[in-house]
């Protein structure tokens, strides 16, 4: 085996290694929703999208009045976990305090999905970077793979953008299959729809590509679709109130702030705590930098045709003004920003490399041991030490929006750095169109 490779195996092992060791003795407060939701998949079935809102949810043998906003292949992954694996959760009230206890079993069987779902993300990475260089493939899977924030998300806390993610960027690696690839873009947002920023460029990749551009839609839309299959044709009057469910939360302010990784949301809601200043429109119309953003991505693509790399933006655009980031947001981020240092060249890298690694201060930055013993019935207390004392800790909010504030900045940077400078090649475009027509 060459050198090269023993270095992939040495990585992928120690994150493993890392994420196993962790992954049993932690759980966060979605797993125990999780447990809920794979109930009612059971119980309802195909009518699963009916009963998929908060209302009656401690009937439904959910721990919080959280509503399921996610695409069904999480849901039938998480029954099937459930049906298989059983285990518990216990939520009680004891001396005005609530309580919420998740079985080990279960915590570890659902962790264990999203862990292989994250290693598939980090053979994906060394597959599409390899072509361009085998060291720079290896370097960006020590820097995904071995990034406490993606750590957390899969291992720690317990949550599946990195299922997503690996649906996504295998299609970008079967790009030369075109059907397939489409309809893995089309299917990622049937996992989780946090990547529409990404699945949007790929259907303006199939535009400009021109011939066959219907055909790629159609198997985008398959792709998107075929998850629902079951609801269609079983109980197709519950899908009804989907758009409802998939529109998500109302914009507020961004609380609490230590889990908020949009700065101008963290900015925003912080002045609006210590001066009580009327900031929430800036939140309400996070729209209207997405577009601006999202349009110069659109331009670049258009004079660029590297999908991985204008994807990569699309989803650093999405994280850089969406009014809620939360910090499992981070993971794609990571494996994007990886994506473009590897596709791009010059600023754009260091400023990729530089942002993917300052995503993985935070659970450095974050009491993470909170998470290995507030839904632990028996707590493993050597372990939560350790993990306090490899962590700073913060509790104070001006740290997290300093954070915050600066991923955003960082954000910016990318994005006008890599898209910018095709502008000029759209003036030319267009002088060159008004001279033709003169």
């Amino acid at each position: 085996m060459e050198r090269p490779r023993y270095l992939l195996l040495l990585i992928i092992l120690s994150g493993l290694f890392l994420r196993l060791a962790l992954a049993p003795y932690s759980a966060g407060s979605d797993l125990a929703q999780f447990y809920g939701f794979a109930g009612t998949m059971l119980e309802k079935k195909a009518c699963f999208y009916a009963y998929a809102d908060a209302v009656g949810f401690w009937n439904k043998g959910w721990p919080y009045p959280w509503p399921y906003v996610y695409g069904p292949v999480m849901a039938y992954v998480l029954a099937f976990i459930r049906y298989v694996v059983g285990g518990s959760v216990r939520a009680f009230w004891s001396g005005g305090d609530y309580y919420v206890y998740v079985d080990p079993a279960w915590a570890f069987s659902v962790k264990l999905v999203f862990i292989l779902a994250d290693t598939a993300v980090a053979f994906l990475l060394y597959l599409l970077l390899r072509e361009k260089s085998e060291k720079l493939a290896i370097l960006g899977v020590a820097l995904y793979y071995l990034n406490p924030i993606t750590i957390h998300v899969s291992a720690v806390y317990g949550m599946f953008d990195g299922l997503a993610l690996a649906f996504f960027l295998l299609g970008l690696y079967l790009s030369s299959r075109e059907r397939s690839s489409y309809a893995l873009y089309g299917f990622s947002l049937a996992v989780k729809h946090t990547l529409v920023f990404p699945a949007l460029l790929s259907l303006w990749d199939a535009v400009l590509r021109g011939r066959r551009a219907v055909r790629r839609i159609v198997f985008f839309l398959l792709g998107g679709l075929l998850p629902f299959l079951p609801m269609i044709l079983l109980c197709p009057s519950s899908l009804k109130g989907l758009p409802d469910l998939m529109r998500g939360l109302k914009v507020s302010y961004t609380v609490p702030l230590s889990y908020s990784m949009n700065g101008v949301s963290s900015l925003a809601t912080y002045l609006h705590m210590t001066w009580g200043s009327d900031t929430l429109p800036v939140l309400q119309h996070w729209y209207v930098p997405a577009l601006v953003l999202l349009s110069l991505v659109l331009i670049r693509h258009a004079f660029n045709r590297n999908l991985a790399a204008s994807a990569a933006l699309a989803y650093a655009v999405f994280t850089a003004t969406y009014w809620r980031v939360n910090p499992q947001y981070l993971a794609p981020l990571v494996a994007f920003l990886i994506i473009l240092a590897a596709l791009d060249e010059g600023t754009v890298t260091i400023l990729s490399l530089f942002t993917a690694v300052y995503a993985g201060i935070w659970p450095i930055m974050q009491p993470s041991a909170f998470w290995f013993h507030v839904h632990m019935e028996n707590p493993n207390w050597a372990l939560v030490h350790f993990v306090d004392a490899v962590t700073f800790r913060v509790f104070s909010d001006e740290p997290y929006v300093a954070y915050s504030v600066g991923l955003t900045l960082l954000l910016y940077a990318v994005i006008l750095t890599a898209t910018v400078p095709h502008l000029k090649n759209l003036k030319a475009w267009l002088s060159e169109r008004e001279w033709v027509r003169a």
